[in-house]
């Protein structure tokens, strides 16, 4: 009888530690930083928080602009369509998070990362939410040159699997994308130096006159003159003007003026200032495939290397209490 009973208690230990750690089990379920995991890789609440917090102003941005939504304090609450901006900014976190993990297993496959998420390494602990945006940043930023890495490594392994056939294609597809050359533009321009101008306001009233008017700048620079201001003509375009007026144009033709045939305004600098007139554009062409064909190459596996990486971030597990990610939130 005794030895039934030195038994019986014998395994009553055993029983109060399964009780124990059951218990403690429970506990770690509840917190977020110990059981959420993406593809295999564990990761702190801090990691996750980070990709949340920095959803934010995106999340706003997108609700206030789509949704004409208040920015109060029920706002993250408040549903809109299918998902309140909470749920959607979690969402899309967790989406960047599964990409971002999936990247860095292929970064250390390729020996240019020790581990899935070492760009966090680094971080300064923060207090609250440790949404330290900046740590966030120099994580992002770094991730990027690694994967530029990356890339150029995919490339430099796969380069003789692309064939002459697909290399045509897709130079047919996207020159107007990658290889358009911009337009040549030829102007003639009328040049003064504001520190030989007498009476700036009198000047800037000419100026303000003859902007986007269609006159050519010979009628110009006499109308100039007889008012005491004298410019020097010229001719120049848009392949020879070391960039003086071409970002002008740029701006004028945003401006409604800078078309052809009429004048703008180009002040270069507290030196020299220009009226312009556009007299001329012809269409600038595309960078002829045999110049670009090494660049056409690396184009095709760079998106072909994204394309894999982002079916697999699509297809990656999320292991976590779900109702507990749900908790955290942007306070």
């Amino acid at each position: 009888m005794k030895k039934m009973k030195a038994k019986r208690w014998k395994w009553v230990p055993l029983f109060l530690l399964g009780i124990l750690a059951s218990l403690i089990g429970g506990c770690q379920a509840l917190k977020p930083a110990d059981a959420l995991s993406v593809a295999g890789t564990p990761m702190s609440a801090k990691v996750y928080r980070l990709f949340l917090q920095n959803e934010k102003a995106l999340t706003v941005n997108r609700y206030v602009t789509k949704y004409h939504a208040k920015y109060n304090a029920q706002f993250w609450q408040t549903k809109y369509g299918r998902q309140t901006p909470q749920q959607a900014a979690q969402a899309q976190a967790m989406n960047k998070l599964k990409q971002f993990v999936i990247e860095d297993q292929a970064l250390v496959k390729a020996k240019l990362l020790t581990k899935p998420l070492a760009e966090f390494d680094g971080l300064k602990k923060t207090q609250g939410t440790g949404a330290d945006l900046t740590g966030m940043a120099a994580a992002q930023k770094q991730h990027r040159e690694l994967m530029l890495k990356l890339q150029a490594q995919y490339v430099k392994t796969h380069r003789k699997s692309v064939t002459s056939q697909q290399q045509t294609a897709f130079y047919r597809q996207h020159k107007r994308k990658y290889w358009a050359r911009p337009d040549l533009i030829h102007y003639e321009t009328l040049t003064f130096e504001p520190g030989k101008i007498s009476d700036l306001s009198e000047f800037t009233e000419l100026v303000q006159r003859f902007n986007g008017q269609q006159t050519d700048l010979a009628s110009v620079q006499k109308a100039f003159g007889t008012a005491g201001f004298h410019g020097q003509l010229g001719q120049n375009d848009s392949l020879h003007d070391a960039d003086q007026y071409y970002g002008a144009y740029l701006r004028a033709t945003n401006d409604q003026t800078g078309h052809v045939g009429q004048i703008f305004a180009a002040w270069l600098s507290d030196q020299k200032m220009s009226l312009v007139r556009v007299t001329a554009s012809a269409k600038g062409g595309f960078v002829p495939f045999s110049d670009v064909k090494e660049d056409v190459t690396a184009k095709i596996l760079q998106a072909q290397l994204a394309k894999t990486l982002e079916k697999r971030a699509k297809q990656a597990e999320v292991q976590g209490d779900p109702a507990q990610l749900a908790k955290e939130t942007f306070a």
